[in-house]
């Protein structure tokens, strides 16, 4: 009798454990977080209406991190940006790879613009952008 009720317990022990859903179905595997921009290249100078491509560096805490969107405040002919990231994904590598994304720049009027991009809570890399 005792060897029955041991095995019923072992019995309904395991299937309990079973599950038909997976277990990543049940997590959020998507977040996004604010990266920091480590570098900036690209041209300069450029004229009016047209596209200036910026190359955007930075950062992402693991392999899952990839570019979402740039968030972007203008105050006058000063575009501050930041890079927002997104990650999707449960397994992730644990490096911390550096993304690039490419930012355009469309002027309307002719003139000087400081294009600032978020390196930290409170320092920039800044680009000056003559229009012509």
């Amino acid at each position: 009798m005792k060897l029955k009720f041991i095995l019923l317990a072992i019995v309904a022990f395991l299937a309990l454990q079973c599950s038909t859903t997976k277990d990543t179905e049940n997590q959020d595997c998507e977040s996004i977080a604010e990266a920091v921009v480590i570098d900036v290249k690209g041209q300069t100078e450029t004229e009016v209406n047209k596209d200036l491509i910026l190359e955007v560096f930075f950062p992402v805490t693991n392999g899952c991190g990839l570019f979402n969107k740039f968030i972007e405040t203008i105050d006058g002919n000063t575009i501050t940006v930041s890079v927002e990231a997104i990650y999707k994904g449960c397994i992730c590598t644990m490096d911390i790879p550096t993304r690039i994304a490419s930012y355009t720049f469309t002027p309307a009027e002719a003139g000087l613009y400081v294009v600032r991009f978020k390196s930290s809570s409170d320092t920039f890399i800044e680009k000056i952008i003559t229009v012509n």
